[in-house]
């Protein structure tokens, strides 16, 4: 892969990973069928009135969008490839098929920013943009090449569970196979692969914590000199050792966010995790960023073994304002999921009340009616009501059987969760 460029088919992978994910937070029910989907370059992108009427249109490759959800779609592709600083936005509303869009996007690549701009899942608040350099994404992709490059078995395929939009999923199913050259399986291609038995030597599975312990139980035995990376959040460690019993080679866990990219690397879960060249430490919750000059928050508390190496110990406890005052979200979590009848419980702000209240998932384990439902949201808030202050008291509770989360298996605002089902 040239330093400055991406591949054609590079692009039609993320904008069909970006158009999967703006049409499942945009529709409810089947809004998300389209994550799993082979995109192509003669997939078309069309408006019902210009669907062709002689029965031509393969419905394989044809996504058929309204105005709005057009220009969503458009508008989200503008934002993750930073299209508006070259000026050939516009041409996204003029062409029809995915290698056009692909066109447009590697022509702006050409003549301006190469910027991507990742945006988060909203599992700690508001859904938030984060602009990362192309020299930093491809120098980390570079690492993490030379990183698998000293595998056992060299790897000869990729198999991506993850989307290619999310920054981890960009870096490693897309810069990382590029930089490599290795061939990649994505969607329910990858799943089906992954859970057929159809694995082979060399492969090197993409995975998140999820979705590979639904793989330690449906695969009994992997064959030789296969690999594994997770990231997106902490992958149990008896999931680990049970993947390793079935024939995995090597486990490689990779520690970061959005907003930080790759921080750290480890190859065991009984390790702790060493720091990416590009960072040093600057204190107990704070990283320097030595490519950019710039210090950064981590985003979780950590146990540093010493300047190099560390262990995540849980996420920083960010205090927000209610009324002026500042409370602290999850210790008010925590103090809910102490009601015998609560087994855990979710708080955020209000994103409708202007920051002067919160809001509750209360979850619990038996199917309740309306009514329970009703008397138990009452009992919980007269019972929270004498052991939190009156700002840290939620406004509004809902209640479900399990936390929500998205197809990376990242908590998600329970607000969200019909459209990221």
């Amino acid at each position: 892969m040239n330093q400055q460029t991406l591949s054609k088919n590079a692009v039609i992978a993320v904008l069909g990973a970006l158009i999967a994910d703006e049409l499942a937070q945009l529709r409810k029910g089947d809004g998300g069928l389209l994550k799993g989907a082979q995109w192509q370059a003669e997939t078309i992108i069309t408006l019902p009135d210009r669907r062709p009427d002689d029965g031509s249109a393969n419905e394989l490759l044809e996504v058929v969008v309204d105005s709005f959800e057009w220009m969503a779609l458009a508008t989200r592709v503008v934002s993750f490839f930073q299209l508006q600083s070259s000026g050939l936005e516009d041409y996204l509303l003029r062409v029809h098929t995915l290698g056009d869009w692909a066109d447009v996007v590697l022509k702006s690549r050409d003549v301006a920013a190469r910027d991507i701009c990742f945006t988060t899942s909203g599992s700690t608040g508001s859904p938030k943009p984060f602009i990362h350099s192309w020299q930093t994404l491809t120098a980390e992709a570079q690492f993490f090449a030379d990183y698998v490059k000293s595998l056992p078995t060299k790897p000869k395929r990729l198999l991506s569970l993850t989307p290619a939009h999310h920054i981890y999923g960009f870096l490693f199913s897309v810069l990382l196979p590029e930089l490599l050259d290795l061939p990649v399986v994505r969607g329910l291609r990858s799943f089906a692969t992954v859970h057929g038995g159809q694995l082979e030597t060399g492969d090197l599975i993409i995975g998140f914590p999820s979705a590979l312990q639904q793989i330690e139980q449906r695969v009994q035995q992997f064959p030789a000199g296969v690999a594994m990376v997770c990231s997106t959040g902490p992958c149990p460690a008896h999931t680990i050792d049970s993947l390793k019993e079935q024939g995995i080679e090597r486990f490689i866990e990779v520690y970061g966010s959005t907003d930080t990219s790759g921080i750290g690397v480890r190859s065991s879960s009984a390790m702790p995790y060493k720091l990416l060249p590009r960072w040093r430490a600057d204190g107990a919750d704070t990283l320097f960023d030595q490519q950019l000059n710039r210090s950064v928050s981590l985003p979780d508390r950590v146990d540093w073994a010493d300047h190099e190496y560390f262990r995540p110990q849980g996420r920083v406890d960010d205090a927000v304002s209610v009324n002026g005052v500042n409370v602290f979200p999850a210790r008010i979590a925590e103090q809910l999921a102490r009601h015998p009848q609560v087994d855990d419980a979710r708080v955020r702000l209000l994103a409708d009340d202007n920051s002067r209240g919160l809001k509750a998932l209360l979850v619990v384990g038996a199917e309740v009616s309306e009514s329970q439902a009703t008397n138990l949201v009452a009992e919980v808030h007269a019972w929270a009501g004498r052991h939190l202050s009156a700002n840290e008291l939620p406004k509004r509770y809902t209640l479900a059987n399990q936390v929500p989360v998205n197809g990376l298996g990242k908590e998600i605002d329970w607000d969200l969760m019909d459209n990221n089902s």
